[in-house]
């Protein structure tokens, strides 16, 4: 399952190692075989990582993780494709695991490059040549990615409990109970709680100085091919369920 949690702020914050260590405390169910923390070198930003081990049960795969040329990443998810990937992106991984793939496809596509993944996912990277912070979820919201912006800071988990020792005054969002209570489900980015936010799926936002800016990446196409017959359809289910297995 793992869990994700972050911290960014536009100058220095002081608390940030002791922040980080509570909503880790609180992730701490989500991820039992590991942790791990980062801190950027102007105190300004930082990651922390609850490790449940799937794919690559080494320490090599550990997070957060860094490309070693400034950028680093907090994962949460799987990427279905990664192997694939790998073998495209042709440079020398030093891990076995799906985070790293994520990585180096950032590096080479930037934000295009959750265009080329298939999987569920929630990941923050920081960018440290642009000096900003990218995250994403994935195409149906399968992963969980909650959010809460001030002025001068920015808070990111997998759930809303590790964000809400930061709120100075704790209220319900009564439009989300609404819809909860009528669908099972927030409608858009509300959640239960006034000022924490969901990234909506099929979403990416980019956090910095100049504040966030969040844009939609896919939509569900409902428009038929009416040249198409139904044994193509039927070929094309089939074949897309068997890749799908596949992979």
């Amino acid at each position: 399952m793992c869990g994700i949690a972050g911290i960014y702020k536009k100058d220095s914050n002081p608390n940030l190692s002791a922040k980080l260590d509570l909503m880790g405390d609180i992730l701490a169910h989500r991820g039992p075989d590991d942790n791990g923390k980062w801190i950027e070198e102007n105190n300004k930003l930082g990651f922390f990582h609850q490790r449940l081990s799937i794919i690559d049960l080494s320490k090599s795969a550990k997070q957060p993780m860094t490309d070693q040329n400034g950028n680093w990443i907090v994962f949460n998810g799987e990427i279905y494709n990664y192997k694939s990937l790998k073998n495209n992106l042709g440079e020398n991984f030093f891990s076995n695991s799906d985070t790293e793939v994520i990585l180096r496809a950032y590096k080479k596509w930037g934000k295009n490059c959750i265009k080329h993944f298939r999987g569920m996912f929630a990941f923050a990277i920081w960018d440290e040549s642009k000096q900003e912070l990218f995250c994403a979820r994935d195409h149906f919201g399968i992963k969980p990615f909650y959010y809460m912006q001030s002025e001068n800071e920015f808070y990111f988990a997998s759930e809303t409990k590790a964000i809400l020792p930061f709120i100075n005054q704790l209220e319900p969002n009564l439009e989300a109970v609404k819809d909860y209570l009528t669908f099972q489900l927030c409608l858009g980015r509300k959640t239960m709680f006034k000022n924490i936010f969901q990234l909506e799926p099929a979403h990416y936002m980019v956090v910095s100085n100049k504040g966030v800016r969040i844009e939609k990446y896919w939509d569900v196409n409902f428009e038929p091919d009416r040249s198409l017959g139904e044994n193509s359809y039927r070929e094309e289910l089939i074949e897309t369920l068997k890749n799908s297995i596949k992979a």
